[in-house]
């Protein structure tokens, strides 16, 4: 590899992008800060009411340290400044740290407590537990394996930090395109409590309180927080009252098909064992509860022990998915055909052309398989009174036809249960000073159900439904020294995870023409690592450099189980039984007995810094990451799967992995008023890990190789102790370089969730009122436009779009109480930020929230 050579290209960025670079430099930032304290942790003091910009501690490499000082680009937000712009959750973040992309709707999961991570174009856009995620979640130090409940309440934080590109050495799992890590604040010595209410919109009704409480003074602390989040949804389920053309087949449908204040769903016989006892007759509401208990125990000067629990539960409706368009071809023609009759016509049509001539078969078949827990529904053929035959009608529109995200036809599943714990046992001895030992012990159990009617009618068109029981075991040691006059740094461990656990889908699509059943899919993965990362001051206080690796082997094992109950492909063409995995089954799709594999990988990091003076630093790294292969568990739509993989076994996909170059310059100035940090880099991505569509299934595989170009720019600011602005800019140049044969993409298509353009910029102004102050406070963020599937289809596509956000806070003069007033999406901007095609039949798509008010008191002691 010519590190040299990468690094130039690295820095040949064109003049218009300079432009931009120079123009976020010359705006101010605001900066809650954090400084260092006697014990390592980290504490928040306002930089208004120290004339300048504090040092800014955070734990990237293993130990407390000035962000300043790290070669690595990383946002870090305090807790602080999350509460002045009222983001209270992961997914909330994004847009406040450049080419990150951050999203809670899934593309056909509809799990809202679910978080989709990229950063500088790399991650995973799909929640199943055969795939990772691309960007790793830690909650203090503990890996979250699932992004179903990752979506965490960012509650009693010290900080958030973003650490940007491969982050394999120290890190480790499933951080090849970057890592987020939350930290939490220890508890304080004294009694204190914190405690806010939130009103708003949609009857929102939100509680935060947290208390420290000292047990055994100077020895035992504990701090308990909590978290309630209650508000209505914004998407209302309404009864059909569309055009009917006439149709007899809808009049005789009429008395309670689709009349009344809320749909009713002909279909229930198509129910999955995965489903939920109540149907809202809204989508988009909130109601969820968090809950962390922190324990910190110091038995000597050498010793702190931490425990830490934590516990979240959501139970809500659905994401609020809006039907886009309808398309006349597939599955929906079928449907269409089973209901009005012209079953014949197809028939012929498919005896001439050698294509099958099945379709009055498949009509009139009785649904469902009597051995299974979906059970038997009647024919379609037998219920044709009771469907109107599906198509844009259903597709909900305003008066100037546009579509109106805030109404829909759904009558199907619309329900979000998660349930995740886990618990944290830290011990951290210094053996001596300059030698310490850090053991970090973690454990996790997710149960979740949630599903949603994706297809948008009185009937079932699409209503997926899912189940996830999860468990996590991870055992972490660190041996954190410096030796060399404290010139050399180092940090040695090892790292042992487990996970095990269970996934079900149950996918019925197209009146019951289909029934994916995949009951208790079975998985388990442990992973070994070994790692060791230094940073060497060869010439002190100037010249550095950094040295790491991570040597990580996986076992994978499992089992699948995927089933058509409605036998589709064999009724449609006719397929013997002998072309099944189970010829007494025809059933079964996926292949049987236990599948196994293996991964061995040795990521490492190489760098070099330059301080030309305390305040200003230069970076050169190179870094590689790694991910995981696995299984395809969803297979090809019939008939391409029986015939393929009953004899070929359970399709694989392999490991992922990204090779990263990156420049930057680290730099504070103007009296420590101004501090600007930028980065370029240059990432080669190979065998990119993509869910697409292949015909109506969701598929897993190695898509290609890609290489991704970009830079960043951040900069903080504090040039007077009343008014701050803050903002930051990306670029991303992100290209497919091939495409693997079979994948249904050109090459030419942009990267999934990767916009080129993303700004933030925020100011606010405290004015003094005697004792008292007032601060408004405004947010901006932008992105370009962003493609949320992988084949980049148009109408699925986030336009380029500017939001807005302001709020006015109050702190009264004893600084016990504050009230914040706020509003949202203040220029109600609403577009697709997720959605999902099926087999290019159905297009739907969620939208972001509407505009919407707050109002919250605050009180502390």
């Amino acid at each position: 590899m010519n590190l040299k050579g990468e690094t130039m290209n690295i820095l040949k960025l064109r003049g218009a992008s300079l432009a931009v670079l120079a123009l976020a430099s010359a705006m101010p930032v605001q900066a809650l800060a954090q400084i260092d304290t006697s014990d390592g942790s980290a504490s928040e003091e306002p930089a208004a009411e120290t004339g300048g910009l504090q040092d800014i501690v955070v734990t990237a490499q293993k130990r407390s340290e000035n962000v300043q000082d790290v070669p690595i680009a990383i946002t870090a937000v305090s807790g602080a400044a999350l509460q002045a712009k009222g983001i209270t959750d992961v997914a909330a973040l994004a847009g406040q740290a450049p080419s990150v992309t951050l999203k809670s709707t899934a593309a056909f999961g509809g799990s809202t407590a679910t978080l989709y991570s990229y950063i500088r174009g790399i991650g995973q856009n799909d929640f199943a537990f055969n795939v990772e995620p691309g960007v790793g979640l830690y909650v203090d130090g503990v890996y979250l394996a699932r992004n179903i409940g990752a979506n965490v309440d960012l509650l009693d934080l010290d900080r958030v930090e973003v650490l940007k590109g491969p982050q394999g050495t120290l890190f480790g799992r499933n951080t090849i395109g970057g890592a987020l890590s939350i930290v939490t604040r220890d508890p304080g010595d004294e009694w204190k409590f914190k405690a806010e209410a939130t009103t708003g919109r949609f009857n929102r009704i939100d509680v935060r309180g947290t208390i420290d409480a000292p047990l055994i003074p100077d020895k035992l602390l504990a701090s308990f927080a909590f978290s309630t989040r209650h508000r209505d949804g914004y998407q209302q389920r309404i009864g059909y009252a569309g055009p009917t053309d006439n149709n007899p087949i809808y009049l005789l449908a009429t008395n309670g098909a689709f009349g009344g204040p809320t749909n009713t769903n002909t279909d229930e016989g198509l129910r999955f064992p995965v489903v939920s006892k109540e149907r809202s007759t809204d989508a988009g509401d909130q109601n969820q509860t968090s809950f962390r208990a922190k324990f910190v125990w110091t038995p000597s000067e050498r010793l702190r022990v931490r425990l830490i629990g934590d516990y979240l539960t959501v139970d809500q409706a659905a994401a609020p998915f809006s039907l886009l368009q309808v398309n006349q071809n597939a599955y929906v023609a079928l449907y269409n055909t089973c209901i009005t009759g012209n079953q014949a016509i197809y028939d012929g049509v498919g005896a001439l052309t050698g294509f099958g001539a099945g379709v009055s078969a498949l009509c009139n078949a009785v649904r469902g398989n009597p051995a299974s827990p979906t059970g038997v529904a009647p024919s379609l053929g037998s219920e044709a009174g009771q469907h109107l035959p599906y198509d844009g009608r259903f597709v909900v529109r305003r008066a100037d036809g546009s579509i109106d995200p805030d109404r829909s036809y759904a009558s199907g599943a619309n329900f979000d249960e998660v349930e995740n714990w886990g618990l944290n046992l830290q011990f951290d001895y210094e053996l001596n000073d300059a030698l310490q030992l850090k053991s970090i012990t973690g454990y996790r159990k997710l149960a979740s159900r949630f599903g949603v009617d994706i297809g948008g009618a009185p009937f079932s068109a699409l209503n997926p439904t899912f189940a996830d029981d999860e468990k996590q075991f991870s055992q972490e040691v660190q041996l954190i020294g410096k030796v060399w006059d404290n010139r050399w740094n180092f940090v040695l461990g090892g790292y042992y995870f487990h996970e095990w656990g269970t996934h079900d889908d149950g996918v019925p699509f197209t009146g019951g023409l289909i029934q994916i059943w995949s009951p208790n899919n079975s998985y388990d993965t442990k992973a070994y690592a070994a790692f060791i990362h230094n940073n060497i001051e060869i010439v002190p206080d100037r010249l550095g450099i950094t040295l790491g690796a991570r040597y990580t082997h996986e076992d994978k094992s499992f089992t699948g189980a995927q089933r058509d109950e409605n036998r589709f492909a064999q009724l449609l063409f006719g397929l013997p039984p002998s072309v099944y995995p189970d010829p007494t089954s025809p059933y079964l799709l996926y292949p049987l007995g236990l599948n196994k594999q293996s991964f061995n990988n040795f990521s490492y990091r190489i760098g070099a810094e330059y301080k030309f003076s305390r305040d200003v630093m230069l970076y050169a790294s190179y870094a590689t990451g790694y991910k995981g292969g696995g299984w395809t568990t969803r297979l090809e739509a019939p008939p391409f799967n029986p015939v393929t993989f009953a004899r070929l076994g359970a399709p694989t996909f392999g490991p992922e992995k990204a090779k990263t170059a990156e420049v930057g310059l680290k730099s504070t100035f103007l009296d420590r008023r101004v501090r600007l940090n930028l980065a370029a880099f240059e990432t080669q991505y190979d065998s990119i890990q993509l869910t697409f569509q292949n015909s109506s299934t969701p598929v897993t595989a190695n898509g290609g190789d890609g290489r991704i170009r970009g830079f960043e720019a951040e900069l903080n600011t504090q040039f007077t102790p009343e008014w701050a602005i803050d903002a930051s800019v990306g670029r991303l140049d992100a290209k497919y370089q091939s495409v693997s044969p079979g994948v249904p993409l050109t090459g030419n298509e942009a990267f999934v969730n990767t916009p080129k353009w993303t700004v933030q910029a925020g100011s606010s102004y405290r004015i003094d009122l005697g004792g008292g102050s007032l601060t408004p406070r405004i947010d901006w963020t932008y992105a370009s436009k962003t493609y949320n599937d992988e084949a980049n289809t148009e109408i699925l596509a986030s336009p380029k779009r500017s939001l807005f956000n302001g709020s006015v806070t109050y702190r009264f003069p004893n600084e016990k109480f504050e009230i914040q007033a706020g509003v949202t999406n203040i220029f109600d901007k609403r577009f697709v930020q997720s959605g999902y095609t099926n087999a290019q039949a159905i297009y739907s798509g969620t939208y972001n929230r509407p505009r919407e008010w707050f109002l919250t008191l605050r009180v502390q002691n």
